[in-house]
């Protein structure tokens, strides 16, 4: 019987939790032979931790790269990050910001904060507020901790977004509710500015949020 990639890749994790690093090895390498994306990722990632075979990192550039020309997002997150550093390749700002929109556009949370941090501080890339606004929303959007703090500051500061201390509050008490401690003094910032009547009307947007996107913070 011939194992799907899926069920490949899922003995794969099974044993790599399991610290059976040369059985996921076995079960990675199948599935990377079938020309599966995921499974080219994991075995990448073995390539490039030495877990169960030799560290090879050329090898693991090469595996994420095939993965990442198939749109996998995590794969093309980890050579945004391996460019952007000089990890296993030659340091190259520009294609780890390549990398790093497409992964950010196939959905990785991570890469949209990142992207989004590069465009408001103005890494390597020029300065833009809303294309920040927009990367974050998207994060914040997918429950990103991290995305919705710095979006609610883009309301707090109105930049790339109008001012709007309401929206600042609702987007910023959900990471604050998590026990983030820069996210609960921007909010504790907000109570000292909110009006009554505003107050009201962003704790309930800020309930409405959390059920969308977050967890109820009240």
């Amino acid at each position: 019987m011939t194992l799907s990639a899926e069920s490949l890749n899922e003995a794969g994790i099974d044993a790599y939790n399991d610290d059976n690093y040369a059985e996921a090895y076995k079960q990675f390498h199948a599935s990377a032979s079938t020309g599966d994306a995921a499974g080219k990722h994991f075995l990448a990632s073995l390539y490039y931790q030495g877990q169960g075979v030799t560290q090879d990192l050329a090898k693991a550039v090469a595996l994420f790269t095939e993965a990442g020309e198939a749109g996998y997002p995590p794969s093309l997150a980890n050579l945004a990050l391996m460019y952007a550093s000089g990890d296993g390749v030659q340091q190259d700002v520009q294609q780890a910001l390549v990398f790093g929109r497409q992964a950010a556009e196939a959905g990785d949370g991570q890469s949209q904060f990142n992207l989004a941090q590069a465009y408001r501080r103005g890494v390597d890339i020029a300065q833009d507020f809303e294309q920040a606004a927009y990367w974050y929303k998207t994060a914040a959007q997918a429950g990103s901790l991290s995305a919705q703090n710095e979006y609610g500051l883009l309301y707090a500061q109105g930049q790339g977004v109008e001012l709007d201390y309401v929206e600042a509050y609702a987007w910023i008490a959900m990471p604050a509710a998590a026990g983030d401690e820069q996210a609960i003094k921007n909010r504790d910032q907000l109570l000292e500015i909110l009006t009554p009547a505003q107050l009201e009307e962003a704790r309930a947007l800020a309930a409405e949020y959390a059920g969308l996107y977050g967890s109820d913070p009240y």
